[in-house]
């Protein structure tokens, strides 16, 4: 699992752009703000190959 931190001026979708180009396995993700939210321990977030923790709010985005 990667975990990929935002920095405060950074938009989610800047976030998943930068997971996108810089996935070390050539992956790239699609996010859902909504149905791709997630929580530290429930079984999207254990599953998730990528993190996005967007101002202490998780995120789970989906593989393409």
């Amino acid at each position: 699992m990667n975990i990929y931190l935002c920095s405060n001026d950074e938009t989610l979708s800047q976030a998943l752009e930068n997971v996108n180009k810089n996935d070390k396995d050539g992956r790239t993700f699609v996010l859902d703000e909504k149905a791709d939210r997630c929580y530290i321990g429930d079984e999207k977030f254990v599953n998730a190959p990528v993190i996005i923790n967007y101002h202490n709010t998780y995120y789970a985005p989906r593989q393409q």
